[in-house]
Order: C-alpha cells, then sequence, then structure tokens
C-alpha cells in the first residue's frame, strides 16, 4: 500500500512528456520475496521506488527497463530460480521459485495509474486483466464491464474473478495463433484507520498506520488536539461533537481504535463503530471497562458485531510504551486483515503467504 502512494506520488510529478517503466510481478510459482501485485516504478534518471524482491533482482530489472523505455513497448521477463540457486546471473537468491514481471512505460495518464488512482483516491474494488504472453498486445489491459468485446472468455473470467477471494490468477486461452496468458488482478484501496481520540499515544498508532501506506484519520472533539503539528502524517482530522453518538459510512477495509481515555466518550462511541462496516473495532483499557459499556448499552449487538471488537485492542507482546502499544494493535489489525493469528511464524506449518 505504501509503495503505491510513492509510486503514484512519483508519477504525478513527472515532467510534461516523461515517461518511467513500471514493473509488476504478475505470476508466481513457488517461493518468493514479493507476491504478484508487488510494484516498482523506475525513472529514465535510474531512481527507483517499491521493490519487486528482497533486493536480488532489482539491478537487472533497472538493466531491463532502460530497453522499455526506449521502445516503449511492455515485455514480461521470467527469473528461475527452481534448478539452482545461483541460476539467476549469480544472484545466490535462494527462494527456489519462477517469477514473471511486467515492465511497461507509463506516464500520468496512463490507463494502469489512473486505475490505480481511482482505486485509491474512490475507494473502489477494480479488477483487470493483462495480457502477459501475447507477442505484440503484452501489456494489454482489460477491465471488468469493459472486456465483452474481446473474442476471448474474458469479460465472463473478470466477474467470476471478482466474485472470488483471491486478488491474483493467471489464466490461459488457447486461440488460433497459439496460447495467451492473462494476469487478473484486484485492485485494492488502502486499510483505513479512525482513531477515536487524539491523546499524545494516538500520535504514534497514527505514525505506524501512515507507514505501511493505510489512510489515517484522527477523530476528537477537541480541536486544540486535531492539528497538522501534532498529526502530520494523517489523512482525515475529523472534529466530532462531545460525547455525541457517530454514524459512520465506511467500506470493509476500515478499522477503528477507540482510545478516548474517557469511559463516557468510549460508550457513546462504541455503537456506531460495531454497527459499521469495519472489519476491526479496538478498543483500549481493561477487558472488563469495555464489558461494562457493553452491560450499559444493554448488549444490542449480534454475535457477527462482537467478533470484530478487540478489548484491550492488540497483540499480546509486552508492549508497555506508546510505540510499542502502536505496534501492537498496527500487528493485530493486520493480522485480523489476513485471517492469521498473530502467532510466531516458526509455528506455522502451512506457506506464509497462504499459497494454494
Amino acid at each position: 500500500m505504501k509503495e503505491i502512494r510513492e509510486i503514484l506520488s512519483e508519477v504525478a510529478a513527472l515532467e510534461d512528456s516523461e515517461k518511467a517503466v513500471l514493473a509488476t510481478v504478475v505470476d508466481l510459482k513457488g517461493s518468493g520475496y514479493r507476491l504478484p501485485g508487488a510494484r516498482m516504478l523506475i525513472k529514465a534518471n535510474g531512481d527507483a521506488t517499491g521493490t519487486v524482491s528482497g533486493g536480488c533482482l532489482e539491478a537487472d530489472v533497472l538493466e531491463r527497463a532502460k530497453r522499455v523505455l526506449a521502445t516503449g513497448k511492455a515485455e514480461v521477463f521470467t527469473y528461475d530460480t527452481t534448478a539452482d540457486e545461483n541460476s539467476v546471473f549469480s544472484l545466490n537468491m535462494g527462494c527456489r521459485g519462477v517469477m514473471r514481471i511486467l515492465l511497461e512505460s507509463v506516464d500520468d495518464a496512463s490507463e494502469i495509474i489512473s486505475a490505480l488512482r481511482k482505486s485509491r483516491d474512490e475507494r473502489e474494488w477494480i479488477t483487470a486483466a493483462v495480457n502477459i504472453s501475447g507477442a505484440e498486445s503484452i501489456g494489454e489491459r482489460r477491465f471488468l464491464g469493459t472486456a465483452s468485446d474481446s473474442n476471448l472468455n474474458l469479460e465472463a473470467d473478470l466477474r467470476t474473478f471478482s466474485e472470488a477471494s483471491a486478488n491474483f490468477e493467471t489464466i490461459r486461452y488457447e486461440t488460433e495463433n497459439g496460447t495467451v496468458e492473462y494476469a487478473f488482478e484486484r485492485l485494492v484501496p488502502p486499510v483505513q484507520l479512525y482513531i477515536l481520540g487524539a491523546g499524545a499515544d494516538a500520535v504514534p498508532l497514527a505514525d505506524a498506520a501512515h507507514g505501511l501506506g493505510w489512510e489515517v484519520n484522527v477523530c476528537d472533539h477537541r480541536p486544540a488536539f486535531l492539528t497538522a503539528e501534532r498529526f502530520p502524517n494523517c489523512d482525515g482530522l475529523i472534529a466530532l461533537e462531545r460525547d455525541k453518538a457517530t454514524e459512520w459510512n465506511v467500506d470493509k477495509l476500515t478499522a477503528f481504535v477507540l482510545m478516548n481515555h474517557n469511559y463516557d466518550r468510549d460508550r457513546a462511541m462504541l455503537p456506531g463503530a460495531l454497527a459499521s462496516n469495519a472489519f476491526y473495532v479496538g478498543a483500549l483499557g481493561p477487558k472488563r471497562r469495555t464489558q461494562q459499556i457493553l452491560e450499559e448499552l444493554g448488549d444490542p449487538f449480534d454475535e457477527e458485531q462482537l467478533s470484530r471488537l478487540r478489548a484491550p485492542a492488540g497483540l499480546d507482546i509486552g508492549a508497555d510504551t506508546p510505540e510499542a502499544i502502536a505496534i501492537s494493535i498496527i500487528a493485530e489489525i493486520q493480522s485480523v486483515l489476513k485471517n492469521r493469528n498473530g502467532g510466531p511464524l516458526r509455528d506455522r506449518t502451512a506457506s506464509i503467504y497462504d499459497r494454494k
């Protein structure tokens, strides 16, 4: 999420007629540090934003980007480390996977840049498929709702993919001219975090969320606390009425953290947060405190709503400072987002990235 924000910022700053190269991981078989959808922007002067690996492929991608920048023609490159860990330019990657990376020339008006910006700014889920092995048409994209003119089954497959849970998939099509592959992708908006309470401990939480590329909103009834000086990395400063219940029209990629350090304000704000579409609602303070609030409210919430409530908020990492507590809360939000339990990776028996 952070790399998309930075890439969009870099593209917007390009001079008129200036081009850059967007590198995107479009397919991965086996093990790899980054998953499909990882992106890196390479400018003509060699400056790069984002990553497509753990640092082992970037130098080669930078070299290949020069040709794409010169020709304006999109290309797909394959990096295979399954046979020998030294097989990619003696880089000793050791990941043991096959990764394909699409390189394409972009500017601020490019279709993919516009789609990424629309997803972020308008909080839209956008489904697209890009040609990754179609000879002259590599880099050609089709979007859900606009692919019905294709002689393939793209529109139907885009709809099916959109309704599924995966964010990436590669599909092959047999045509009269041979096999064509499309990489399907769902562009999703960033997680948006609403911090209810602008006290001192809200500052490191806002900073940590911003560092992940999340959209951060801080809400409070005290104007003196809602300042850009205190929250320089905040996307929204929202003034609320003191102790008044608030209804939230938010989407499913929203998290709330109640940290007012005031019982009455938390009691006023908890119902609106739980009644929203937010996937996570966290509350600071002892477990008994939140339970008492629920009892006073008369327990008007159903089982699904209560399942999204985390009180006390955060993972058990022994956090005892505002900065450590922020890490604890951010880690729990991330674990809930990815449907993980937050335990040590060394105890995990399945794939780290949930590969099927």
